[in-house]
């Protein structure tokens, strides 16, 4: 009986300690000591609004509001001391939710695979190196990837109340991300696939079209009032208007540069687990030709759309591929069950491929993870030159901690009282001079360090600094006993205009 028993709940074991170990891999290289920055502080401080106004903002929306409006109706149900510790509950939220991704994806595999190689697909998740470190980020990707596949896991049910839900919760993934509306484009098409179309199957498919617009629309009027452009349909029509223009004036080759980058970066992300499954299922895949293949099929080109385009106009980022990555764990696993019916032992072997998923992350995450040790350091150096500035040059690692010391330590506040402090792009100028002049009215500083990345004038500051005699260096952070060297010059106007009038 005792046996039976085991038997019985050995696979809810083995889930739980495979959402378990992922939680916990979260929490290990969870950045307690470091701040939100750049997407992350940006939803932080909108959420902040809402709560300070106790509605949304009539100043300012970002483009993606969902996660911020998420945020907004949990942190008054914690009282904590100050901001910073809001942007810590930020990120627990994100990766609990990066977690919760693993229940919806192993039932999504149940639909293809037993109980035993569904544990495989939710591990591919749970321990996604990528996946991990977005989920400490405190960003979109985990809420927006976590309705997205529960959305198309109702639909697939293929009842009234499953399709009525998954149009909601689409609506709700478009709010969190507007490349969410390519779900609802992809489950439109597989309902007129599934029912083909008549006046009996319309009657079913339009109130659930319906309830996703009575979701969307609102939000939609609102960023257009706010904003002047609704970031959904606007983003859509215009995208697609971009891409026909760059096609009809003959400018083809950034279509291939955005087909190579699109390239690059799906073989990059499949590096370290899926490259051992995802090419072999794939070809499993289309070798077996399963039951519901064609919701595969529709879902990856549908969801692929906004991803090339995002590379076409140059944005050189893997996380667009991270609404794909629950379809990669299911094609992947018609590679691990043919792998699996070549031995006996399959539950060895199972247990064998699900540990070479922890081992081949866990060391890739640590080849490849973040410094904090210099991020902390980084961190520490922008709070002493943030109190000199008022406006600088744009600083790939420093200045994105000089934004953060704007925030007021006494939660809520008014985002508008941020700010202040100027960052100038320097990447499209190749002497100071030029720089200078062009944004006398912005800069007072420029940061500096050790980058053979930054424009060759700025280095050519850092390792000249005495040729400039107009540029007074304020803060040398070797002076400080830091080991990241960071150089911080204030421009005198005076001496400056003296020399450019020569």
């Amino acid at each position: 009986m005792l046996i039976s028993k085991i038997n019985k709940n050995e696979i809810k074991v083995a889930f739980l300690i495979i959402f378990l170990g992922g939680l916990g891999l979260r929490i290990f290289y969870f950045p307690y000591e470091l701040p939100l920055i750049a997407d992350g502080l940006d939803n932080f401080t909108y959420a902040t609004a809402i709560n300070f106004h106790g509605h949304l903002p009539n100043e300012w929306a970002p483009a993606n509001i969902g996660w911020p409006i998420f945020l907004s109706f949990l942190f008054p149900l914690v009282n904590l001391d100050n901001s910073f510790e809001y942007m810590q509950l930020q990120k627990i939220l994100a990766i609990i939710l990066s977690s919760l991704i693993t229940i919806p994806i192993f039932f999504l595999c149940k639909k293809f695979f037993n109980n035993k190689i569904s544990l495989v697909g939710a591990s591919l998740f749970a321990f996604e190196p990528r996946i991990i470190l977005n989920s400490t980020l405190g960003i979109t990707e985990p809420l927006f990837i976590l309705l997205g596949i529960t959305s198309l896991l109702l639909f697939l049910r293929y009842d009234q109340k499953g399709i009525m839900i998954a149009f909601a919760l689409a609506s709700f993934t478009t709010i969190v991300r507007s490349e969410g509306i390519f779900l609802l484009i992809t489950i439109s098409i597989l309902f007129v696939l599934k029912y083909k179309i008549s006046k009996e199957i319309l009657k079913k498919y339009d109130p659930a079209l319906i309830i996703f617009l009575l979701i969307l629309i609102p939000i939609s009027m609102y960023k257009t009032e706010v904003s002047g452009n609704d970031a959904i349909f606007d983003r859509v029509i215009g995208g697609t208007s971009e891409i026909i223009s760059i096609s009809n004036e003959g400018k083809n080759n950034e279509i291939f540069a955005g087909i190579e980058l699109f390239t690059k970066y799906l073989g990059w992300i499949m590096i370290p687990s899926f490259i051992l499954f995802l090419p072999f299922g794939f070809i499993q895949f289309l070798r077996k030709r399963p039951k519901e293949m064609n919701f595969i099929i529709v879902f990856l080109i549908s969801s692929s759309i906004p991803i090339l385009y995002a590379y076409i106009v140059q944005a050189q980022d893997t996380r667009y591929f991270y609404f794909l990555y629950p379809i990669f764990c299911l094609i992947s696993l018609f590679a691990v069950e043919t792998i699996i019916s070549k031995f006996n032992k399959k539950n060895m072997i199972i247990f064998l491929i699900i540990l070479s998923i922890i081992t081949s992350s866990v060391v890739f995450y640590e080849y490849k993870k973040i410094d904090y040790e210099k991020e902390r350091e980084l961190k520490e150096i922008a709070e002493i030159i943030s109190n000199k500035i008022t406006g600088t040059n744009f600083h790939p690692t420093v200045t994105k901690y000089v934004k953060i010391q704007e925030i007021p330590s006494e939660w809520p506040f008014l985002f508008h009282e941020m700010y202040k402090i100027e960052s100038v792009s320097s990447s499209n100028y190749d002497n100071i001079e030029k720089y200078i002049l062009d944004n006398e009215n912005k800069l007072s500083h420029l940061i500096i360090n050790e980058n053979d990345k930054l424009p060759k004038f700025l280095i050519d500051i850092f390792q000249n600094e005495k040729k400039y005699n107009y540029l007074e260096k304020e803060f040398d952070s070797k002076e400080y006993g830091f080991t990241h060297h960071v150089k911080l010059f204030k421009i005198n106007f005076e001496k400056f205009n003296l020399i450019s009038m020569q």
